[in-house]
């Protein structure tokens, strides 16, 4: 953040790569947000979903437990249990789309900033970001000297995280950079329903390794080559879901009897090369990444006493591989006219299988032999999914800001962007119907137009229109009456108009922007009449408006303020008739009640009374308020060091989970947390002592509610971390 030149807080403003040309976060014309590595470490934000309050209009949740749904500005992934869908938020390392949604589970590990752009990114990122981008930057290999860090953290619930870090210079032009990480800690919760074989059996816990090793090679001062392979895995009982008609209150106790496991493996590599060919930067990037998933839940999220059935799902595996390649040529110096022209190949592979079986049987089995046939199907098997797909994208695009006048500046982008889709889906291994083939094909034209005023060299007004783009697919069914076998793509048009400011001697930063939002085709989940049936869908219209602020006051050379306060609002637009999973479920249990079957007549017509206009129903995601706000300050211990203490304070206003808005069921309430981090370091040493307390008040703030569109339909609610005491060492050379 910036501050004046003689603080004890001074740095320079934070350059930030934005829209993959390096400027600084106060002379960015959009609404950007960076968060140094410092910030991160002081506020205990290891990976993405901790990062809720800290940037403006970002809400993060969690889908299933297994996918992190990032929503900027009422912009997210509505349609999270659909393999084929996109998320509208795009997650990058180093400016590489990260494809897999579980990948986003990984831990931050060896960072230089996180960058969080809002606002459609339809130009330079392209498509599946018509909410923004999250972009974490990861340190670089240097050639200046030998240098690393080594830090272990200590905390309550067993936690114990190692990171070790060391760049080596090799020689003059060559040099390796790696870190490596072991997280672990016991769950925040408790799986109360399981046998005393399995002891206690924490959900929400951590265990955790992460790697990553970097080579940079400059032989001449015009080209340089940076190849990156990074590794995460975690082997982990799982997320705590808590039904919401758990009879045992406490909120880190959950009553269910099937035990849970998650394990995640994630694995990119890429290569970044750059040319400097005087005028511009050539730059090729090209990546490969692989993701595999399993995941073992208690789909009813509760003991057979209190249900008298069980639904388990003892096997749901996905599996992503893609591979993408990003040429672009970029302007160099600081003339009237600056330009970025690229092109984009990006191929994904995905599958996905699932089993699960419901009964009532008190000790069930859950065999299976292949192939399958009617002589030996499971008494007790309910569904089972074998999707495989694959999406070929291509885009070229082309930005440039042109300075029309001394302070008048305007940029116009453009992007075409084609996409297609394949996808095959075999249910029940094909006994009941053959494997359903579909595909998709399309074209989209984004871009964005902008023009930005300095009203001095500390203060500046921009006004921009921009276009995203998230492309359509293909739903999971076969003979639906609502629900259509393929969707179509989400576009936003998006009008903004900011300000970046720096007062008082530059210890006074205020940026601020106001927007809306034209949001067309809205992708979700939807239930059909027909049972099994169900699939992704489009709300024609829906309008989202808000306003932001971020400010920092240095109020003297040893305190200072931060903080950011979101206002969201908007609506669904028109009539538009819908069928939500969770009625239409409750309709099916009533006709079950009365000796009716999922597929007979009488029952698919009492799940058809169930639909809803959703006419002015407010968009998921939205919290209408939300915000943080900090102080920082640093106290110089004369001969025995300095120390540095931070406190802030988080608000997360209530929101509606799903587009239904179906009363108490879809209402995620609002919750305040409190954090504080103190960091010792001892005068002419290299180490740092600190300790961190987050959720100071132990809240037992529910961060999503979540509503399982299959199975048993169950309603869930994920808590966030109770309040955690974490003492560190770290010596640094």
């Amino acid at each position: 953040m910036p501050a004046s030149a003689d603080s004890n807080f001074a740095e320079s403003d934070i350059v930030v790569t934005g829209e993959k040309q390096e400027t600084t976060v106060q002379r960015a014309p959009i609404a950007i947000t960076a968060i140094t590595a410092d910030a991160l470490a002081q506020s205990n934000i290891t990976q993405l979903i901790d990062m809720n309050g800290f940037v403006p209009g970002l809400t993060i949740a969690n889908s299933g437990g297994f996918v992190r749904v990032v929503s900027i500005r009422g912009v997210g992934y509505e349609a999270s249990d659909n393999l084929s869908a996109q998320p509208g938020t795009s997650f990058h390392i180093d400016g590489v789309y990260i494809v897999s949604p579980y990948a986003l589970q990984q831990d931050f590990l060896d960072l230089q900033r996180v960058e969080v752009l809002r606002g459609p990114q339809g130009t330079v990122f392209g498509q599946s970001a018509t909410g923004g981008i999250i972009n974490a930057i990861a340190a670089k290999p240097s050639l200046d000297e030998l240098s690393g860090s080594t830090q272990l953290e200590l905390g309550n619930y067993d936690l114990v995280r190692g990171t070790a870090t060391l760049n080596v210079p090799l020689t003059d032009t060559l040099a390796v950079r790696g870190t490596v990480q072991r997280y672990y800690h016991e769950g925040f919760a408790r799986q109360t329903g399981l046998g005393p074989s399995y002891g206690r059996y924490g959900l929400d816990d951590a265990d955790r390794i992460s790697t990553k090793l970097s080579l940079l090679w400059t032989p001449t001062e015009r080209f340089s080559a940076q190849l990156t392979a990074q590794y995460f895995n975690a082997d982990e009982h799982g997320a705590a879901q808590k039904n919401v008609d758990d009879p045992d209150l406490d909120p880190r106790r959950i009553s269910q009897d099937y035990p849970n496991e998650y394990k995640l493996d994630f694995f990119l590599t890429y290569a970044d090369l750059r040319y400097d060919m005087g005028f511009a930067t050539l730059k090729s990037l090209t990546s490969y990444q692989t993701t595999r998933n399993h995941n073992q839940i208690d789909v009813d999220r509760l003991d057979y006493a209190n249900t008298g059935a069980y639904d388990a799902q003892p096997y749901w595996n996905n599996s992503v591989d893609a591979i993408s390649q990003e040429f672009n040529l970029t302007s160099n110096g600081n003339g009237p006219l600056n330009y970025i022209l690229g092109t984009y190949f990006l191929y994904q592979k995905l599958g996905q299988d699932i089993l699960e079986y419901r009964g009532t049987d008190a000790n069930p089995t859950y065999n299976l032999t292949l192939p399958l046939t009617f002589a030996n199907y499971p008494y007790n098997l309910d569904y089972a999914l074998n999707s495989r797909q694959k999406r070929y994208s291509y885009a070229a695009f082309a930005q440039a800001k042109y300075k029309l006048a001394d302070r008048i500046s305007a940029t116009l982008g453009l992007r075409f962007s084609h996409d297609d889709f394949k996808s095959s889906n075999s249910t029940l291994f094909d006994i009941f119907g053959p494997t359903v083939y579909a595909k998709t094909k399309e074209d989209a034209l984004t871009g964005k137009a902008e023009v930005d005023f300095e009203l001095t060299s500390r203060n500046m007004v921009y006004a921009s229109v921009s276009r995203g783009y998230k492309p359509g697919g293909v739903s999971n069914n076969s003979t639906p009456l609502l629900v259509p076998l393929t969707y179509q793509p989400e576009y936003v048009w998006s009008y903004e108009f900011g300000t970046k400011n720096r007062f008082a001697g530059d210890r006074i930063t205020l940026n601020g922007a106001a927007f809306f939002y034209d949001y067309k085709d809205l992708q979700y989940q939807m239930e059909d009449p027909i049972a099994y049936q169900g699939g992704v869908s489009n709300v024609p219209k829906t309008r989202i408006w808000g306003a932001e602020a971020e400010a920092t006051v240095e109020a003297t050379d040893n305190l200072k303020f931060d903080g950011n306060v979101t206002y969201l609002n908007g609506e669904l637009v028109g009539d538009y008739i819908t069928l939500d999973p969770s009625r239409a479920h409750a309709a099916t249990l009533a006709a079950a009640a009365l000796g009716y079957g999922p597929f007979d007549a009488y029952t698919i017509a009492l799940r058809a009374t169930q639909t809803r206009n959703t006419n002015g129903n407010k968009p998921p995601k939205l919290p209408k308020w939300q915000g943080a706000v900090g102080v920082t300050h640093r106290l110089e211990l004369g001969s025995l060091g300095t120390l540095k203490s931070h406190g802030e304070l988080i608000y997360r206003g209530k929101f509606q989970y799903r587009i239904f808005n179906d009363g108490a069921r879809d209402v995620v309430p609002s919750y305040t947390q409190v954090n504080a981090n103190f960091a010792f370091t001892p005068r002419d040493t290299n180490w740092t002592i600190g300790l961190t307390v987050s959720n100071i008040f132990d809240k037992a703030g529910v961060a999503s509610r979540y509503s399982n569109p299959f199975g048993s339909f169950t309603t869930s609610d994920m808590y966030i971390p109770p309040r955690q005491i974490i003492g560190s060492m770290k010596y640094e050379f």
